[in-house]
């Protein structure tokens, strides 16, 4: 969480990024106008009613730069808590007609000083900052913290973590630090101001630019303080990584059991260590606190977890923060997506003894050794035979084209290489023949399979969602070609052309 003692009004502009417009997508050709990241477009906040002129798009780079002898006072002040992000005239504005007034006094102000003075000066007429413009893409990219950029903060301030992290006492009313409590920021500041409790922009500037400003003054290694230094996406690239990441360590074990008080399956083991390497910051798991995933998801649901169960925390596929479905967004990566694309989602019926692999709940141990992580070693493939040709010849359908030749032990041994290299994978394939499961669908797992053409007829069967027996072979072939970029995708790529006879 975020250092700060200031308290802002209730009523104000809200300084809403340009974020807040379109995003431009990475990539995507636009013909709309571009807005900078140190552009701020200033709203109205619901509460103060719809604005008679279009908001004022107000580019902190170029006021920055013309007041650079002042510094950041001549807007902004400057506190025991650091720099306060809202602009020092409208401190203390009570409601819409003195606030409009606050800002014009001091924008207008300004800039007539400025004139007068022979320096840049800006807009004075209300047409020149309220202008009508077409919407905007804007360039901002939001600022993210990794294990890297966490890495180098503690560093800087030797590993003293009551630089930045803080809880509220309720009983003294103030912050205070309690170690083994640090959370994300996100996980008390919100998305807008609360009396005392600032949101995450409004908290994260002040802490951050304050510090960065404090340090710079001093002489010693400092972050950015304008804009583009955290929202522009070439400077944020360009931040150097650390070569060893120090973990972030904050009590948690190593190991654990997973299992519900009252679970008919075995318990998970579950390898923390391994997995934090696997993320870029603690929250892409625990979401925006770094409590226990059971403290919010309970057995049957709870305000906290937004009614989202335990089992469905852990088991629902199209939650990325759950475990099958991190697990599936891994699996439908490049190097797995030729079959994943095809398969049901899992988990399936056969994958569930992976993970629940450990003891019953009245069987776990309370004091002995935590759960251990060996990693799977694939058996070989068997020698090529009938039950598992070199190659398989499909000539059915054969009209115009000649018959195909499958490499069948070379596609199952680039699939085999594959599983080998990724614990993930070797892990949920551990039996060599589950990987056959990619292709040969609906037939048990070890028992040789039919022909295509024993459940594919020619005729399309809508009845049972069974496309015809040459959908079937160009959906499997090509659809895992395309999804495994692999070029083979024209027909004379897998069948040689048919002399038309005369």
């Amino acid at each position: 969480m975020i250092r700060s003692k200031c308290a802002f009004p209730g009523l104000g502009l809200i300084l809403v990024a340009a974020a807040a417009l379109t995003p431009a997508v990475a990539g995507e050709e636009t013909s709309q106008r571009t807005i900078t990241p140190a552009t701020v477009v200033m709203h109205f906040t619901e509460d103060m009613g719809v604005s008679e002129r279009p908001a004022v798009e107000f580019n902190h780079a170029e006021h920055s730069k013309a007041i650079e002898e002042e510094g950041c006072t001549a807007c902004h002040t400057i506190d025991e808590g650091g720099l306060v992000t809202s602009l020092s005239a409208t401190v203390g504005a009570e409601d819409r007609d003195n606030l409009i007034d606050a800002y014009h006094n001091a924008c207008m102000g300004c800039h007539k000083e400025r004139a007068a003075a022979e320096l840049a000066g800006g807009p004075v007429t209300c047409g020149e900052c309220h202008v009508r413009r077409e919407p905007g893409v804007s360039e901002r990219s939001p600022m993210w913290f990794d294990y890297s950029l966490h890495g180098r903060h503690s560093k800087a301030f030797e590993d003293k973590c009551e630089n930045c992290h803080h809880v509220y006492d309720e009983a003294e009313k103030k912050l205070k630090y309690e170690k083994g409590k640090e959370e994300g920021c996100a996980s008390c500041h919100g998305d807008h101001d609360d009396e005392r409790k600032l949101s995450l922009a409004n908290a994260s500037h002040r802490a951050c630019v304050s510090c960065h400003l404090d340090r710079a003054g001093k002489d010693l290694e400092a972050g950015p303080v304008l804009c583009v230094g955290c929202h522009d996406l070439d400077h944020q690239l360009a931040i150097e990584q650390m070569e060893e990441v120090p973990r972030l360590v904050r009590g948690q074990p190593d190991t654990a059991w997973i299992a519900a008080a009252d679970a008919k399956s075995a318990a998970v083991p579950f390898y923390h260590q391994s997995h934090e390497p696997r993320t870029t910051s603690c929250s892409t798991c625990h979401h925006k606190t770094l409590k226990p995933c059971t403290d919010c998801h309970t057995v049957l649901g709870s305000e906290e977890g937004a009614g989202i169960t335990m089992a469905q925390a852990y088991h629902l596929a199209s939650a990325e923060h759950s475990c099958v479905g991190c697990h599936a967004i891994t699996a439908e990566a490049r190097n797995c997506g030729g079959c994943h694309r095809a398969l049901d989602h899992p988990p399936s019926e056969r994958a569930c003894a992976v993970c629940h692999s450990g003891p019953h709940v009245a069987a776990l141990p309370t004091d002995g050794p935590p759960p251990t992580l060996e990693r799977v070693t694939l058996e070989a493939l068997p020698a090529t035979s009938d039950e598992f040709p070199e190659k398989v010849v499909i000539e059915s359908l054969v009209d115009r084209y000649e018959p195909s030749t499958l490499p069948h032990s070379k596609i199952v041994g680039k699939l085999h290489t594959i599983i080998a290299e990724s614990a993930l994978a070797g892990r949920f394939h551990g039996a060599t023949e589950t990987m056959c499961d990619g292709c040969h669908h609906h037939t048990p797992a070890g028992t040789r399979p039919p022909p295509c053409r024993s459940c594919h007829s020619e005729v399309a069967d809508a009845t049972r969602d069974r496309p015809g027996l040459k959908a079937a072979y160009h959906r499997q072939c090509m659809g895992c070609h395309i999804e495994m970029g692999i070029e083979k995708q024209g027909c004379t790529d897998c069948h040689a052309a048919r002399e038309v006879q005369s």
